[in-house]
């Protein structure tokens, strides 16, 4: 199965979120990423696990949790973990956290779009991977626009 989240925070939203990918049987394949983008003074905190059982091998599992911080009063937790009990089996699980460089913004000011603008650029690429997932263009674009419109100004 294939699993796919886009988060955007704001104000002093707190989300906290679980997510279990249990493998029960041969030959299973679970693929998990979800983003976020922070602002103002929002928290998120994610707790990711995939449980693979003994007679479950040949597994694919596979999570991912990404944050994009918007804010320096924000925060964001991620505890991806594995409990994997056969041994013929390929897991892995990440996590990262980080600001929109500055470097970036500058070069897309050069490029004559204005500070919000370059911010909203940069905030859609960082959802671009999610976007790619998603089959349907009317649900692809009409989440673009919404991501779009939720980017205040980046400090």
């Amino acid at each position: 199965c294939q699993v796919n989240g886009v988060l955007f925070t704001r104000d002093k939203q707190q989300f906290t979120y679980n997510t279990l990918q249990h493998h029960q049987a041969p030959f299973c394949r679970s693929d998990f990423l979800y983003k976020a983008a922070l602002q103002d003074h929002s928290r998120t905190v994610w707790r990711g696990m995939i449980e693979v059982d003994a007679i479950a091998q040949k597994t694919d599992g596979y999570q991912r949790n990404d944050n994009l911080l918007l804010s320096d009063h924000v925060r964001a937790d991620s505890i991806p973990g594995l409990e994997i009990l056969a041994d013929d089996v390929r897991c892995t699980h990440g996590s990262t956290s980080g600001k929109v460089e500055e470097e970036l913004i500058f070069y897309a000011q050069s490029r004559g779009f204005t500070r919000k603008e370059a911010v909203r650029m940069i905030v859609t690429g960082f959802f671009q991977q999610i976007f790619d997932r998603i089959s349907i263009e009317s649900v692809r674009e009409a989440l673009g626009q919404s991501i779009a419109r939720q980017v205040r100004e980046y400090r």
